[in-house]
């Protein structure tokens, strides 16, 4: 008789095709390692609805994506006014509370032998919960803002040590990032850094031939506070005394951002030198990083940021900050240039440094190719097969 597959079920906040950035990436890179290496995956996408009623029988939509069961799972918002909470009340009760039921009715049905969470708060809280309910071995993934932004967050860091208490194992995308988690709850001995992976294009980014009317810089993401849009608008605007520069930020503004978004290119000045182009597909990244003269990544916290990864790939010359997995993906003055977070001068100088001089911008573009060489798909689906084999035969 052929024995059964092990299952899993990973929760996720982002999954394609409906997002597109980091954290969605990454779920569906690791469901695709986990499914490839043999255990039966599924995908339990969690999202809010707070402009209807979900009701638990029905907020459930499965389909089929790439050989993946992925659960769409949509859960309500509660819908009391804050003068109308009494003590026992909480803004949130009601979704987290749906979440649990959503996935323990799943569960139910389906028997998972393993659980995983990408993202703490809620994905690891609730997720953590019905692990340690059903006896059932927990992974949790922390991927950036979970650990960088909530847990500055007095209503939501509990949570998180929660999330981390009741994770079996944690894999973090940086080093920095369990380093932080270690000092909300001691997990250095149930956890490990696995980095993500990036594929080399065939064609590498060459120096452009010439003197040239305008130079190009390129940040890509999604863009939010830990992005530091200000200290490259500082820098390019600083820049600009002497370069002719323009600026493309590919990928969308969150609506939080807006404002300071609008009032740091009032505040610069450049806003004649900056250009908000629309997220490209990830086949047809490379070619944009090419037309670049250099990619600058500006972030005051990260994770493992594929599009720094895709730029390096690419052999772009590439400046970077030093938070999150930058400083493993960069060695300074050899793949790339690092610079101290916050700090648009630093960026600014660092910049420079590389359009002066070409034969640095090749050499650099050269090493950085070569140095992701190292972060292969094969080597992240081996390093999360070590860590699935600590609770279930794959």
């Amino acid at each position: 008789m052929k024995a059964c597959k092990a299952r899993i079920l990973i929760v996720t906040p982002e999954f394609p095709p409906e997002h597109w950035g980091g954290l969605a990436r990454t779920a569906f890179k690791v469901a695709n390692h986990a499914a490839n290496i043999g255990l039966e995956t599924e995908v339990a996408k969690l999202s809010v609805d707070p402009t209807r009623m979900a009701l638990l029988d029905e907020n459930r939509k499965t389909a089929t994506l790439g050989g993946l069961i992925v659960h769409d799972i949509v859960v309500g918002k509660e819908n009391s006014q804050s003068g109308d909470r009494d003590l026992w009340d909480c803004p949130h009760n009601l979704s987290l509370q749906m979440m649990f039921q959503s996935l323990e009715y799943l569960a139910a049905e389906k028997e998972y032998d393993i659980f995983q969470s990408f993202f703490l708060y809620p994905m690891g809280y609730v997720t953590g919960i019905l692990a340690r309910k059903l006896g059932k071995p927990m992974i949790s993934c922390i991927v950036g803002n979970d650990v960088n932004r909530y847990f500055f967050s007095p209503e939501k860091v509990a949570v998180c040590k929660s999330g981390l208490e009741n994770s079996n194992y944690v894999v973090g995308l940086s080093r920095d990032l369990i380093e932080l988690a270690s000092a909300l709850s001691p997990i250095v001995d149930k956890s490990c850094v696995i980095y993500n992976s990036v594929e080399i294009p065939e064609k590498s980014w060459t120096l452009k031939a010439g003197p040239q009317d305008c130079v190009k810089i390129g940040c890509g993401g999604i863009f939010k506070y830990a992005k530091g849009l200000p200290y490259i608008f500082k820098a390019v605007a600083n820049l600009s005394e002497k370069w002719n520069i323009s600026l493309e930020l590919r990928g969308i503004i969150r609506d939080s951002e807006k404002r300071v978004f609008d009032e740091m290119l009032y505040n610069t000045q450049i806003d004649q030198r900056v250009k908000l182009l629309e997220p490209a597909p990830h086949h047809a990244i490379s070619k944009w990083l090419n037309s670049l003269d250099v990619f600058v990544l500006p972030s005051v916290t990260e994770g493992c940021p594929n599009i720094l990864m895709e730029a390096l790939a690419a052999g772009v010359p590439s400046v970077a900050t030093r938070v999150g997995a930058a400083p493993e993906l960069i060695e300074d003055g050899i793949s790339g240039l690092l610079v101290a977070p916050g700090n648009a001068s630093a960026l600014a100088d660092a910049v420079e440094k590389i359009l002066g001089d070409g034969a640095l911008a090749s050499r650099l573009g050269k090493f950085g190719r070569q140095k992701m060489k190292a972060f292969s798909l094969l080597k992240e689906q081996n390093s999360w097969a070590k860590v699935y084999n600590r609770f279930v035969k794959v």
